[in-house]
């Protein structure tokens, strides 16, 4: 396993692509400070997932993006990608070659790629998991790692040692127990709080069951004097209706009679109004012509007048017209010459100035910038096509020497090798015949175990699905609570609130709380209403205010209620008395015309029920309002009865009996008393339902359980014995494994030597450094060919400067002239205009006074002898029609006194007809009030009693009416002094109980399962203690021995600062390095303790090998001798790390076996150089 090779392109400082390739052993890269070097570690880290941007030297993510130079325009993307060799699948893939890529866009979008597949973060972490190159693990290493190591508290220092053990898993696994610890502590209060408050309420609850059996008796007794008394009141009742229908049955008759006699009247009087109309519209017309002919007297006199004068002034009008036109005519003809030569100027310009435009497009055609533009990135692309040549070249030749110096190698170890072979392959026979025995005695355990494990794994999945089963109703149970638990305090709230009166007017309210004092008083209207939801916004609208009056029984109730208002100042109220409120209804005409229109629904006092005592309160306040299912068959009903009744739509829209229309919706919602009362009545049934739930759930909870602890005792069983064959496979196993670990390595020594041979033949002959010979002529011939392209493209592109230059001057010229032109050519059609204006007033001047010369000769002056015959003949015309007004003012007097006479005999017959109206609509009154009293009584027996009158007389009392009357008084007396009982308490007591029971059932499983997570807790705490001393120890041993070769002496240790708690002990570092005495780390000079820390590194690495690790700056602060040991330790771990160390010490890039240099050639742009070390040549790679 190793890193093959980095591509950096737009990260940070390198804004050009670039390709690093890594080789076995180690690398180094160097450069002056600023250069961008460390860039390169932290792109490694950021492409295996850091998340930091502060770790990265950044204040947010998107800053590692190239963020422009002087000379370059900023980035919009950064994307790094590493290639892995897995040819030994050290990491957990099928492929042999693994590439990593991380992308990053300005506008924060980010892509992860593995292989060239997009894929998450998660599937890059879970890749890595283990293998020691995360962006946390000892991959990296940078000298801010080391000075951490070293300034570090004891407590902070111990991570290390955690990450080298891996407790990382076991700390998760605890915060996850820890949770799920907090959840069922948190149940388990839930619980208890729920037992307390049920512990509260058996009790209670008994007394009310008592207290409710002794109300349904009472309440049945009363009942059946209830159904005697409406009875009996309906049968005095209906007698009376037969005697007002008699009565009303007469009266229509005399109505009739009068109604007769009344139109025979009224159609007299009505011939005698049309004669008397005719007549005063003859006298009308009569007079006008007498006016009109009285005017044409006087006008015929004056003609008679003015005729001679007139002929005078006809004769100077036309002489003026004639000398008007034939000025006209002058000035026309010479404003028409000068518009002809102005349109001429104005077209011989528009030419010019269109010749001038083409000439303008195509001078700025020419100088378009953007053929500069394109000329500049073909330049740009030859230079990166150069680069490119330049890396690839480089890159061949190193991989030519490395190909030379591996033949050598190779050839030395094949002989070397060889010798070995025989050996290792005579050990390795003795091996595998250890393993045949040992494998043929474990084979019968194994079987045996096989057998009880596989058992025990069926049942660990039936009770896991049992556990997951009983989780889940569990859960479900819980929240089903917890909803409950809202509902129940949402209905407190609420009746609370109702205990109060909430959301009734001020003095409503207070008569309400003072109920108890007003024996009369049955409460308000939205108490006594029963409401449909489906009518609930449409009543609300209906009645308003109204739901807040309160209905009495009479007047003396009444004012006694409104007394105590007055005397304790505690607001306004309505009542209504039922002793003098009266009912209302719509006429049986119009109801069976409402019956047969679309959208009607029927009367409010039909499709609601009220207190059998108010009944006539809801008669009075929706007696004879309509509902209607929209605005729109509202309106239109409305208008079909002729505005007579008020109409409401189930929106509350209201179609009023003047017409009005009132509707719309209020932002705020609206929530009356009348809706109150609705919503606590559906919470108290949605209630019942969530009880009834849970109480299914703690059934099915209950069978779960019994299940789960079924299963648990299988798999106890065959636990035991799998604990009794699990010791002696376990020691054979360790037998077996131990002889496979020799077979293994003697094995993997056999093979390595084998292949080490086969190396070594192969090197002899190498055709591949013959291609890379052949390949860098070709290349170095390719970046000859680009050098003459990109000379080729500068000499172009100044040349196309320089002429778009010149063109540039000549377009400005243009574009000036061409401005005075368009300026000149407003001024000319300004000038049309105003003289095309002047030619159409001349012509309309002309016009007008040809018209008024015609008119003249037209008119002609009358003559005297004219004039006097037209007045002899006006003068008659006026004495005929003074004739025929005289005859019709006779008529219209003789019509006039018949029409008096005709209407004085009908006012009588009306006055007769009226009073027998009024008789009849009192007849008719006393009908519908007993009719609507029947009714009401009938519906008190339906809705209380579901009954009717024949099924309620076969279940009367025999009771005298005196003795009822007492019984009933008695009875409801009694069930006032018992008040408001809880019919349900019987049955909630025993809901109660059976919760009870079952939550305190659950009660014990929650202890149960604390104790479990407890254990659980501890079990884990155990296992982060045992890695967490093996790995320190292991890490400690190491970190002695090599301190002691990294300072040629002395010695240092890692102890403990709480041995007894190695859940959080810290870790201090010991040393006393040669010549000195033991101390504590931090007492140490700065090289010293850096030498320590990264000694302290160098023995985690022996720990835990990690396949590359990148070395940045570490051994900064040691002094030249330290560096030296430092570059020389390194190689002993060659064969197992490969290692890429970043520096700019001289001892370091003595020790490495290929070095990269990083300049910054262009400012704030880094690139990488190539040092070939055999010939010491530096050249520039490509991006």
């Amino acid at each position: 396993m190793r890193l093959k090779t980095l591509e950096i392109s737009g990260f940070k400082s390198f804004a050009d692509k670039t390709r690093i390739d890594f080789l076995p052993g180690m690398t180094g890269i160097v450069g002056p400070n600023g250069s961008g070097k460390s860039n390169i570690s932290e792109a490694v880290r950021w492409v295996l997932g850091e998340q930091s941007a502060k770790s990265l030297r950044g204040s947010k993510m998107p800053d590692v993006i190239f963020a422009g130079s002087a000379d370059r325009h900023p980035l919009n993307r950064a994307a790094v990608s590493i290639t892995l060799d897995n040819s030994d699948h050290y990491l957990k893939s099928d492929y042999t070659e693994l590439t990593i890529s991380r992308l990053l866009y300005r506008s924060g979008d980010s892509e992860y790629q593995l292989n060239g597949q997009s894929c998450r973060l998660k599937d890059i972490t879970e890749l890595l998991m283990d293998s020691g190159m995360g962006q946390d693990s000892f991959s990296i290493i940078s000298q801010g790692r080391v000075e951490a190591i070293f300034n570090s508290k004891p407590e902070d220092r111990r991570n290390i040692i955690e990450e080298v053990a891996g407790v990382y898993k076991y700390r998760k696994h605890k915060e996850k127990a820890q949770r799920e610890l907090d959840d069922t502590m948190a149940y388990l209060h839930r619980v208890e709080d729920i037992i307390a408050e049920l512990e509260g309420r058996v009790e209670p609850l008994e007394e009310q069951s008592n207290l409710a059996q002794d109300y349904l008796d009472q309440q049945q007794k009363f009942a059946l004097l209830d159904r005697t008394q409406l009875v009996r009141q309906l049968h005095t009742e209906m007698a009376q209706k037969q005697t007002a229908d008699t009565q009303v049955v007469a009266k229509q008759t005399q109505v009739a009679a009068h109604q007769a006699a009344a139109q025979e009247q009224a159609a007299t009087v009505q011939a005698l109004k049309q004669q008397q109309t005719e007549l005063l519209a003859q006298k009308d017309a009569l007079q006008e012509k007498l006016v009109t002919a009285t005017q044409q007297v006087e006008h015929s006199q004056g003609q008679v007048n003015l005729s001679g004068e007139q002929q005078r002034h006809q004769d100077e009008q036309r002489q003026q017209l004639q000398a008007q036109l034939t000025m006209l005519s002058q000035q026309l003809t010479t404003n028409q010459t000068d518009l002809a030569a102005v349109q001429a100027e104005s077209d011989q310009l528009a030419t010019t100035m269109k010749d001038a435009q083409g000439a303008i497009r195509q001078l700025t055609a020419a100088t378009d910038p953007q053929v500069v533009t394109d000329l500049r990135q073909q330049l740009e692309d030859q230079r990166t096509a150069y680069f490119d040549q330049k890396q690839q070249v480089a890159n061949w030749r190193n991989q030519r020497q490395y190909r030379q110096q591996d033949q050598q190698r190779l050839q030395q170890q094949g002989q070397r090798v060889a010798q070995q072979l025989t050996q290792l392959q005579a050990t390795a026979q003795s091996a595998q015949t250890a393993v045949t025995e040992i494998q043929a005695k474990a084979t019968a355990h194994k079987a045996q175990l096989n057998e009880a494990e596989q058992a025990l794994d069926a049942e660990a999945g039936q009770y896991q699905q049992h556990q997951k089963q009983y989780q889940a109703l569990q859960h479900n149970w819980q929240a089903a609570l917890e909803v409950y638990q809202r509902a129940q305090t949402k209905v407190a709230n609420q009746q609370a609130s109702s205990a109060e009166y909430g959301g009734f007017y001020q003095g409503v309210r207070a008569i309400l709380k003072q109920r108890q004092h007003f024996r009369g008083l049955l409460g308000a209207v939205s108490e006594l209403l029963d409401v449909p939801q489906r009518y609930t916004t449409a009543v609300e609208y209906a009645l308003g205010g109204q739901l807040q009056q309160v209905v009495v029984d009479d007047e003396t109730t009444a004012k006694a209620a409104v007394g105590y208002l007055r005397d304790h100042r505690a607001g306004r109220a309505t009542f209504l008395p039922l002793s003098t409120v009266r009912g209302r209804q719509i006429d049986r005409q119009t109801l069976q015309l409402l019956h047969s229109m679309t959208g009607y629904l029927g009367v409010g006092s039909e499709l609601l029920t009220i207190n059998d005592q108010a009944q006539v309160i809801l008669q009075y306040l929706l007696g004879t309002t309509i509902f209607a299912a929209n605005l729109d068959t509202a309106v239109a009903i409305s208008q079909r009865i002729h505005h007579r009744y008020r109409v409401v739509s189930l929106a509350g829209d209201v179609v009023s009996a003047s017409g009005a229309i009132t509707g719309g919706q209020s932002k705020q919602s609206h929530s009356s008393v009348l809706r109150q009362q609705q919503e606590l009545q559906q919470l108290q049934a949605s209630i019942a339902t969530m009880q009834q739930q849970l109480t299914d759930q703690e059934t099915k909870i209950k069978a779960q359980r019994a299940a789960l602890q079924a299963s648990e005792q299988r798999s106890q069983a065959l636990q035991a014995t799998i604990n009794e064959l699990q010791p002696q496979c376990r020691q054979l196993d360790d037998q077996l494994a131990n002889a496979q670990t020799t077979l293994e390595q003697a094995n993997r020594r056999v093979k390595a030597a084998e292949l080490e041979i086969q190396q070594a033949h192969a090197g002899e002959t190498d055709e591949q450094a013959d291609q890379l010979a052949e390949q860098i002529v070709q290349g170095e011939a390719q970046i000859t060919e680009t050098e003459a392209a990109v000379k080729t493209l500068q000499a172009k592109i100044k040349q196309v400067t320089t002429a778009q230059a010149q063109q540039q001057s000549e377009l400005t010229a243009k574009q000036t002239w061409l401005a005075g032109a368009k300026e000149r050519q407003q001024q000319q059609r300004a000038t049309v205009k105003q003289l095309q204006a002047d030619i159409a007033a001349a012509q309309r001047d002309q016009a007008t006074a040809t018209a008024k010369l015609a008119e003249l000769d037209r008119q002609q002056a009358l003559t005297p002898a004219d004039a006097q015959a037209q007045l002899a003949q006006a003068q008659a015309d006026r004495q005929t029609i003074e004739q025929k007004l005289a005859t019709t003012n006779e008529q219209l007097t003789t019509v006039n006194d018949d029409l008096a006479a005709a209407e004085t005999a009908n006012q009588r017959t009306s006055g007769l007809l009226q009073l027998a109206n009024d008789e009849l609509q009192q007849a008719q009154v006393s009908q519908t009030q007993l009719a609507a009293l029947i009714d009401q009584q009938q519906n008190q027996l339906s809705e209380k009693y579901q009954l009717n009158l024949a099924a309620a007389e076969k279940d009367i009392s025999d009771l005298p009416a005196d003795d009822l009357a007492v019984q009933l008084k008695l009875l409801k007396r009694g069930l006032d002094e018992i008040g408001t009982v809880n019919l349900n308490a019987i049955d909630e007591y025993r809901e109660v109980k059976e919760r009870y029971d079952f939550l305190t059932q659950q009660r014990d499983d929650l202890l149960t399962a604390k104790a479990q997570l407890m254990t659980t807790m501890t079990e884990l705490d155990g296992q982060v203690k045992t890695r967490f001393k093996a790995s320190f120890d292991q890490i400690a041993a190491k970190f002695t021995a090599t301190f002691r070769h990294m300072f040629g002496g002395g010695t240092a240790e890692l102890v403990l600062t709480d041995p007894d708690d190695l859940l959080t002990t810290g870790i201090d570092i010991m040393a006393q390095p040669p010549g000195k005495k033991f101390q504590n780390m931090g007492l140490l000079s700065g090289g010293e303790r850096a030498l320590t820390a990264i000694t302290l590194l160098f023995a985690i690495l022996q720990v835990q090998p990690v396949p590359f690790c990148i070395l940045d700056e570490v051994e900064a602060a040691l002094d030249p001798a330290n560096v030296t040991r430092f570059a020389r330790y390194i190689h002993q771990f060659q064969d197992q790390t490969q290692f890429i160390v970043i520096t700019h010490r001289k001892e370091t890039m003595v020790q490495a076996d290929i070095l990269y240099g990083v300049t910054m050639q262009e400012s704030g742009v880094s690139k990488m150089v190539a040092v070939d070390l055999d010939h010491e040549e530096t050249r520039t790679e490509g991006k």
